[in-house]
């Protein structure tokens, strides 16, 4: 793991640990961005402005990990779904679930991509396929993000509601960089 990856751990979990009770992580931490923006001022150096970019980054990775649930380890997805371990990695790897890796080098998978009843919520798998990325975060953002074609939704949204079609439709405009 780099200096880097290390350092911004190290940060995330101080900040865990210090937050007041009774606000949330992500706001937390827009908080304290947002202080430390207001210090900087409105002329960062190009220092100061890598540091803001940085920070932006990594508070947009931490509500993206903590949205809708936050995220199961391989193991509890596998006893959630009633797989293996290897299972699951089969899966993640045939790209048919949403997963990303930490800074530790250890899979996640949302817990939004399961259902109430603890199955696959139907539509994933083939706006995965539709999506055709290699990168971690794009489905992720992809399904998280609301969308003017589709009045505001976020393809999850539409999943959970169970129009399929559209959800679908949606993730093969997006994997051709047609309108979002």
């Amino acid at each position: 793991m780099s200096n880097a990856s290390t350092a911004i751990t190290e940060l995330s979990e101080l900040i865990k640990r210090k937050r007041p009770p009774g606000i949330s992580f992500p706001d937390f931490l827009a908080s304290l961005f947002e202080v430390c923006a207001n210090q900087i001022g409105t002329n960062p150096s190009e220092s100061e402005a890598k540091k803001i970019v940085l920070a932006r980054g990594i508070l947009a990775r931490k509500e993206l990990e903590l949205a809708e649930g936050g995220s199961l380890s391989a193991e509890e997805l596998a006893n959630a779904l009633g797989r293996t371990r290897q299972g699951i990695d089969y899966l993640r790897r045939e790209g048919l679930i949403v997963a990303w890796r930490t800074t530790q080098g250890k899979w996640r998978y949302p817990a939004w991509q399961l259902t109430a009843q603890g199955g696959l919520l139907p539509g994933v798998r083939e706006c995965l396929k539709a999506l055709s990325t290699h990168s971690e975060w794009e489905p992720i953002i992809f399904f998280l993000s609301p969308r003017e074609s589709l009045h505001g939704k976020r393809p999850l949204d539409l999943l959970r509601a169970g129009h399929l079609e559209q959800a679908i439709a949606a993730a093969e405009r997006h994997g051709g960089h047609g309108a979002y």
